[in-house]
């Protein structure tokens, strides 16, 4: 579930747990995909006036998440104190724990509890210089580092805001292979928007056999 404000969030944990179903909640997007890259998720929760206000980059992480899970919008009537769902949900029962459990008993309970990672994470320091031109000199490119590390991709700190699908370049410090890797930006953590490390979740576009076995044996200890 994502819901920024404590009011519509007690309401809707309320419901949640009159439905009877172990749930997660999150403030922000950046924190769902964080959160649905760890850990299996069978349906997602979403605060409609929280989904409004996010950035455009969220907006992003959002309908990605939508597109992936079974997901049900909900709205929190602060004046009236109560909690609507929305018009599909809502037109199968007029109460709204029923249609909440209609969701969840119809839609989630179908849906085999699944994450957005394909590989495992590991929690990994590595050195690297990062660009957004594969031309660029290595004394122009970034001294930076990453945070965690898989088969497929890592996060890397950095405080400059990278668009989601850029292209950006990767050179390893103490990889065999000093070619650069090639990684598109899926998501982004700006400095000073959250109580988190800033930098970029990527995906590896290529590499090379030496370098993925590399990786791999690194991800993998």
């Amino acid at each position: 579930m994502v819901v920024k404000e404590p009011e519509a969030r007690a309401a809707y944990e309320a419901a949640l747990c009159r439905a009877g179903v172990c749930y997660h909640t999150a403030e922000s997007f950046n924190e769902v995909l964080r959160m649905s890259i760890d850990a299996p998720y069978s349906g997602l929760l979403i605060d409609i006036l929280t989904l409004v206000r996010s950035s455009k980059e969220e907006k992003s992480i959002a309908y990605d998440c939508i597109n992936f899970y079974p997901t049900l919008r909900v709205k929190w009537d602060a004046r009236v104190k109560s909690m609507s769902l929305s018009p599909l949900e809502q037109s199968f029962s007029s109460d709204t724990d029923a249609a909440l459990n209609y969701f969840i008993e119809s839609r989630c309970k179908s849906f085999a509890a699944r994450s957005l990672r394909r590989f495992n994470r590991k929690d990994s320091y590595l050195s690297l210089l990062l660009s957004d031109c594969g031309t660029s000199p290595d004394a122009d490119r970034v001294k930076t580092f990453t945070v965690n590390i898989s088969q497929g991709g890592s996060f890397v700190h950095t405080t400059r805001a990278f668009a989601k699908g850029e292209t950006v370049w990767l050179r390893f410090v103490g990889m065999p292979d000093q070619e650069l890797v090639k990684a598109v930006v899926c998501w982004n953590i700006k400095w000073g928007g959250c109580r988190s490390i800033p930098g970029i979740g990527v995906m590896f576009d290529s590499l090379s056999q030496q370098q993925a076995g590399w990786i791999k044996k690194i991800a993998d200890v």
